[in-house]
């Protein structure tokens, strides 16, 4: 260990995990574009390493993996294995990284070693063989769930999507930004003119990969009620209307299916 590192060990400690939050505009912006367009998954994983604190969405994934996408993002080394492989299912978002590894290893202690700037430099898991563990393949996580900042940067970046007719009256050019096909969308007092914004994002955002999947990783983490109740509030009695164009306009029959679940919520007030 050089001069300026540090070494940090860890031993068991429980704590209640923080309930994540999505931002309202990010889950119009999903309501808007896929509603549920993969519904659940049984294996969702999400892993994020950012200011030495973790993100993460879980469903009986291996922790053993979790570790290494761990390894991965921070450049640090792995040194040691899992003493009792298992998988996990946990969410909380950003946890400081020593409470984040006692909820997922458990009683196995550890310990963490920074280089110079405090850069993670190795976690070492204590209490099990120190070899290095084999490679294992893991497979490509959806985009990490701070995707309210994810999706909101992949929406304000986007380039303007081509409109014509009274779109393109309404913004008064050719083109249109997200923000501006949201207002529309959700403001407008024109019935004709919200259904053509909704049917445009819809179909740019369907066509837009990484934006799709930013929008699906947003949706995971919100049911029914909640993408119910944030439709209203920011579309107030627009919210229904919106909810039946999707049901009505999207192409895959799981879009459908989760937008009439939507409606439902909207229509029952519940």
């Amino acid at each position: 260990m050089n001069a300026g590192a540090r070494l940090r060990v860890a031993g068991p400690a429980v704590k209640v995990g923080e309930m994540w939050k999505p931002a309202p505009a990010a889950a119009v912006v999903a309501l808007a574009v896929a509603l549920g367009a993969h519904g659940g998954r049984a294996d969702e994983r999400v892993i994020q390493y950012d200011k030495d604190a973790l993100t993460v969405r879980l469903t009986n994934v291996p922790v053993a993996e979790v570790i290494g996408e761990l390894g991965r993002q921070s450049g640090a080394q792995i040194r040691g294995q899992v003493r009792t492989p298992r998988d996990v299912t946990a969410e909380f978002d950003a946890v400081p990284l020593p409470e984040a590894l006692h909820r997922l290893l458990g009683d196995q202690n550890f310990a963490l070693i920074y280089g110079d700037g405090g850069r993670l430099a190795a976690v070492r898991l204590l209490g099990g063989p120190q070899a290095a563990p084999p490679p294992q393949p893991v497979p490509t996580p959806t985009p990490p769930q701070t995707a309210s900042n994810n999706l909101a940067a992949l929406v304000a970046r986007h380039e303007p999507v081509p409109v014509t007719g009274q779109l393109a009256q309404a913004v008064g050019a050719s083109s249109a930004s997200f923000q501006q096909l949201f207002d529309l969308a959700l403001h407008n007092e024109d019935a004709t003119l919200r259904g053509d914004a909704v049917r445009t994002v819809v179909s740019a955002l369907e066509t837009d990969p990484a934006l799709r999947s930013a929008v699906v990783g947003e949706l995971n983490n919100v049911d029914d009620t909640a993408l119910g109740s944030l439709l209203r509030g920011a579309a107030g009695d627009h919210a229904e209307e919106i909810a039946m164009l999707i049901m009505t306009q999207a192409r895959a029959s799981e879009i459908r299916v989760k937008a009439s679940a939507v409606l439902q919520k909207l229509r029952t007030g519940s």
